[in-house]
């Protein structure tokens, strides 16, 4: 009776992996996965993707469904460039991991070392906060207000610099200031999403480098990996090479926009483009013959942090159909954005869309199962 029972049970389960290997979208052609990937942009009613796949150092197949303009029919390419919201986040991290490589700063260093004022959570005032918890999201810094706050610009960059903008945070005298910018809990201890706290990674880097920091970015990443249409600034990007980001949010009659704490999210860049970054992170810092950053480095961005089991230096893991990856999402007004890749098969995936909540499981899932055939 028992043996009857663990074979049900078994058969049951055998079924079960069956039916969840069926569920997940695969193709077995080139011809088969472009099919595949019309057929989801259609049944989400999806404005456009664009999108590259890459293994190792190579680009095994790009494209683009839909369109960048729907009014105009202009359709998009993966040569379009997308705001990528929060996946620019690893792009700051991989900025500051330079500095930290250099010596010029330590990632358990008190980031008061490095500011024009003191940032310490009122309710541990004897607790430093380090540039690792900044890149791991548990320096206690919240979003709490700063997510209360407008402060997009359309049309334009914003004037306010990440100088202006942090004291107006973080000095009690300032615009922005509030208890809110800090939970409860004590830097270290527990993990909470910081947009607030990434972007204060960027500004370190201007601090440290005296430099701009969309200029040290394409000084030491962009240009070295030949990333020529990748920009922080709307003023330096061709209006008519941007997809329009679509959301009932955006009433300006220009919808781009930008925010004054940009090194969280403001990145604008083709798939193309990013997969060059992303193959270097793949190759662990080097990409042919760039070296952007060591290989022990790269290990360093790669480890969990604070016993997490999927927060590592602003990379995280994810799981997506089945497959656990590493890498980042990103999600704004009017734009979806997907860079990952499995650390297993070094088969990675961009994916970009313009408008927010975009369902792109599938879409990654599709994009994963073709190039492990290849």
């Amino acid at each position: 009776m028992k043996n009857t029972i663990l074979l049900a049970l078994l058969g049951l389960i055998f079924v079960g992996l069956l039916s969840c290997k069926e569920d997940s979208p695969s193709a077995n052609s080139k011809e088969e996965l472009e099919a595949k990937l019309k057929e989801e942009v259609l049944d989400n009613k999806l404005i456009s993707i664009s999108y590259c796949l890459v293994k190792n150092d190579k680009i095994l197949h790009s494209g683009a469904v839909g369109f960048a303009d729907k009014d105009i029919k202009k359709l998009a390419t993966d040569n379009t460039r997308y705001l990528v919201a929060s996946v620019s986040k690893t792009i700051t991290a991989v900025a500051a991991m330079k500095l930290v490589e250099q010596s010029l700063v330590g990632l358990d260093d008190d980031i008061n070392l490095h500011l024009p004022f003191t940032v310490r959570n009122p309710s541990f005032p004897d607790d430093k906060i380090t540039l690792r918890m900044l890149l791991s999201h548990t320096s206690s810094i919240s979003d709490k207000f700063q997510e209360s706050l407008v402060l997009d610009c359309y049309g334009t960059d914003c004037s306010m610099t990440l100088d202006q903008y942090f004291k107006a945070v973080f000095l009690s005298t300032g615009e922005y200031f509030s208890s809110d910018n800090f939970s409860k809990k004590e830097p270290g201890s527990a993990e909470d999403y910081s947009n607030l706290g990434s972007a204060l990674v960027g500004y370190l880097v201007e601090r440290i480098t005296k430099m701009p920091f969309d200029v040290y970015c394409k000084n030491n990443i962009f240009t070295p990996l030949e990333m020529s249409k990748t920009e922080w600034r709307l003023a330096n990007t061709p209006l008519s090479e941007l997809a329009i980001p679509y959301s009932d949010e955006i009433t300006s009659p220009n919808p781009h926009y930008t925010f004054p704490d940009y090194p969280n999210g403001g990145l604008r860049t083709t798939a193309l483009d990013l997969s060059k970054f992303l193959r270097m992170v793949i190759l662990n810092g080097k990409l042919n013959d760039t070296q952007v950053l060591s290989s022990a480095t790269m290990t360093i961005m790669k480890t969990l942090q604070f016993g997490s089991s999927e927060q590592c230096l602003s990379f995280y893991y994810d799981t997506t159909n089945g497959r656990r990856v590493l890498g980042h999402s990103g999600g704004e007004k009017g734009v979806t954005a997907e860079m990952y890749y499995d650390t297993k098969t070094n088969v990675g995936v961009i994916v970009f869309s313009n408008e927010e909540d975009a369902k792109l499981d599938n879409i990654l899932s599709l994009l994963f199962s073709y190039g492990e055939k290849q």
